[in-house]
């Protein structure tokens, strides 16, 4: 496994603690805090498993079917709350992540990142 699937698989780990624990996180002062969180951390994972194994479309099912599955563990847990408007913040963050690895593709300054 390569150090983007090393990173990737931590950051799956971080997530699913999070998801999990009855933490509370500091949250931005908005409504939108919790799906701005869910949002980004979708991106990242996005573009981390994108580094790793470059697989489009096995990332997004897999990306959707894990945001799913968190939000079907947390409607058995008393301290969180499951919200299909998570799983679209999820998706959101999923295209946003996508959308900047076409865009740091297209760029000349990062090519050599993203090269195939």
């Amino acid at each position: 496994m390569n150090r983007y699937g090393i990173l990737f698989y931590s950051l799956l780990a971080v997530v699913s603690w999070l998801a999990v624990t009855p933490l509370d996180v500091p949250q931005m002062n908005t409504d939108w805090g919790d799906k701005i969180n869910h949002a980004a951390a979708f991106a990242v994972l996005f573009v981390a498993g994108y580094k790793a194994y470059r697989r489009v479309f096995t990332l997004w099912a897999g990306l959707i079917a894990y945001g799913v599955f968190i939000e079907a563990v947390q409607s058995f847990l008393p301290f969180r709350f499951a919200s299909a408007e998570d799983v679209v913040a999820d998706i959101a963050g999923i295209a946003l992540g996508h959308s900047a690895v076409f865009l740091l593709k297209k760029s000349r300054l990062t090519a050599s990142v993203f090269k195939n």
